[in-house]
């Protein structure tokens, strides 16, 4: 399962990314917090995924609204760590989630960041 934790240097994220091809494009989507990359190779799909990923938890912590966004994405958040949703509740009434398992060729792959502390 993954997770999210949190202490005095920052935060340290796991997450599961699908990896699809539409089109002429790849893109990295992650539906626990719908939020993807994408680009013209896997590989440079996944960079911008993991760019977009840090630019997310660096925006959230400086609003101090992280909290309040993971648990509005399903995750289920403690002061100190929060766990990612299941993949069945992931699915449910999520439409681009849906499309993508029903795709021949995807890939799921897990991304593990870290984001320091902000003063």
């Amino acid at each position: 399962m993954n997770t999210i934790s949190f202490n005095k240097e920052g935060i340290s994220i796991s997450v599961s990314v699908y990896v699809f091809k539409e089109n002429d494009v790849f893109i990295a989507y992650c539906p626990s917090l719908d939020l993807s990359g994408y680009d013209t190779t896997e590989s440079k799909a996944r960079q911008d995924f993991e760019y977009m990923l840090s630019e997310y938890l660096r925006s959230q912590m400086e609003q101090n609204t992280l909290h309040e966004d993971l648990t509005r994405h399903g995750w289920k958040v403690g002061p100190r760590r929060g766990t990612e949703p299941r993949f069945d509740e992931r699915l449910s009434g999520n439409a681009q989630m849906q499309k993508v398992v029903s795709m021949p060729e995807f890939s799921k792959i897990n991304v593990n960041t870290r984001c320091p502390a902000f003063a």
